[in-house]
């Protein structure tokens, strides 16, 4: 196509050229030259992005989709918590300042001040020890950055399968409405030639009306797939934010069959170690765990190491200046008489044993997901096999059937029961390649393995 289009476009350039060399300057030559050849490639260019690149698509996705922008603020969101929960490590420095009338009225003659009252004091704290409590809270804004990148990477293994079967999806609803086009189209031809037939007086009504009422049906039968094709257009355009003008450069996406486990055991192992729901889900075990340990740390007291100075002018009763400077070890035990920081610990267990229990429901529902969709891979599979079988033999039925209509051997509910299986069986048939596809990516998506290295497009 391109060579067809290069050619054109070089002869188009060659007259020019000749005529220009007759008539006008080199200048103008120059010019049409330079307009026709950019003319040629924005033609190109257009062409070529009708085309839908899937690969490209998907990684435009994996990078925009809000989904996944939300979840990488929410990387640097823990980041930040785990710089927050680092600042337990120093020293904090504390300034306070005041000025004020100050009015003191003591016992005795002579004693009452009224002075306008200054102070400055600056104090710097610093933890010695509070027996692992920021240790504990620096651990667990960690495990959270893990726990928020293990989430995104869920989240993108999630929109990749996603991607991947609302683009399998066209594909099948767009074969099945080109079928159900196909089958209008031959009844309507059927129909017109029983009709011509009763205008000659050779043809019986009834068959006219037969004919009419299978039309009617293949016409509802192609609203129905143009309906499911809208559902699946607004499911793409959610996805990828766009919707290609020409459905059929839309390829199916080659068989991953072969990347599978062999063994339904070897696929539950596979699942057990590297589903991402499930790498996210054991953090939160790791989180609730260190829980603990934070909650047992806030039961010993704390020790600080306090410097200050202060300045004050006219304070406190006190005419003049007026310098302090101390240096102290602070020990501080804020201890509830109900004991109820001892409950925050033994809550903090049970949180512990309960997220522990969540994870084994969790990876039984995942196993039980994985054989779900193993058996229906391998329902699929066998159903794709005989489909496709039931649709060549309908064709060559149908094609049978309209030789003997013609010899006059075969009634038009003949021809027409035949259209109609026919093009269920097409239907029937790609339907069920689609959903062998869906479900080996389903079947990787949960193992973990899904990535862009696994899609590649049948050739023409």
């Amino acid at each position: 196509m391109l060579k067809i289009k290069s050619t054109v476009t070089l002869r188009i350039i060659h007259n020019l050229f000749f005529v220009d060399m007759l008539n006008f300057g080199k200048v103008m030559i120059l010019q049409k030259v330079a307009f026709v050849f950019f003319t040629f490639l924005v033609f190109e260019a257009n062409s070529q992005d009708k085309a839908f690149d899937l690969k490209r698509s998907i990684e435009k996705v994996l990078i925009n989709h809000k989904t996944i922008l939300a979840s990488k603020t929410d990387i640097e969101a823990a980041k930040l918590r785990i710089k927050q929960s680092r600042g337990g490590y120093f020293p904090s420095l504390d300034v306070t300042a005041n000025y004020g009338h100050e009015n003191i009225i003591k016992y005795g003659p002579g004693n009452n001040t009224q002075l306008a009252a200054r102070d400055a004091t600056a104090k710097i704290t610093q933890t010695l020890s509070d027996f692992g409590l920021t240790e504990s809270t620096v651990k667990t804004s960690k495990l959270s950055l893990k726990q928020t990148r293990a989430l995104e990477r869920q989240i993108k293994n999630d929109i990749l399968l996603r991607a991947l079967t609302a683009y399998l999806r066209v594909i099948q609803s767009r074969e099945s409405v080109k079928f159900a086009k196909q089958s209008v189209e031959n009844i309507k031809k059927q129909t017109e030639l029983e009709d011509a037939a009763v205008n000659a007086g050779g043809g019986l009504t009834s068959d006219v009306l037969q004919a009419k009422t299978q039309l009617a049906g293949a016409q509802a039968r192609q609203i129905q797939f143009e309906g499911v094709l809208d559902a699946a257009k607004h499911e793409f355009v959610y996805i990828f934010e766009t919707f290609p003008r020409d459905l059929e450069s839309l390829k199916l996406i080659k068989s991953i069959f072969n990347r599978l486990p062999k063994t339904l055991d070897e696929a539950e192992k596979i699942v057990l170690k590297n589903n991402p729901s499930l790498i996210a889900a054991r953090v939160s075990t790791e989180i609730s765990k260190e829980a603990i340990n934070t909650a047992r740390a806030s039961l010993f007291p704390k020790i600080k190491g306090i410097i200050s100075h202060s300045e004050k002018q006219d304070f406190g009763g006190i005419v003049g200046f007026k310098r302090e400077s101390s240096a102290k070890i602070d020990f501080s035990y804020p201890l509830n008489l109900s004991f109820s920081e001892y409950a925050g610990k033994d809550a903090a267990v049970q949180s512990y044993l309960s997220t522990q229990t969540r994870i084994k429901d969790q990876e039984d529902m995942i196993t039980q997901m994985l054989r779900t969709t193993w058996d229906g891979l391998s329902t699929a599979q066998k159903n794709a096999e005989f489909l496709s079988n039931q649709a060549r033999i309908s064709g060559e039925f149908l094609e049978l059937a309209r030789t003997e209509r013609k010899a006059g051997n075969r009634t038009l509910l003949d021809v027409l029961n035949g259209e109609t299986a026919f093009i269920n069986s097409q239907s029937d048939a790609i339907a069920a390649k689609i959903e062998v596809l869906i479900n080996s990516f389903t079947l990787l998506s949960l193992m973990g393995g899904l990535t862009l290295d696994n899609i590649e497009l049948e050739k023409n």
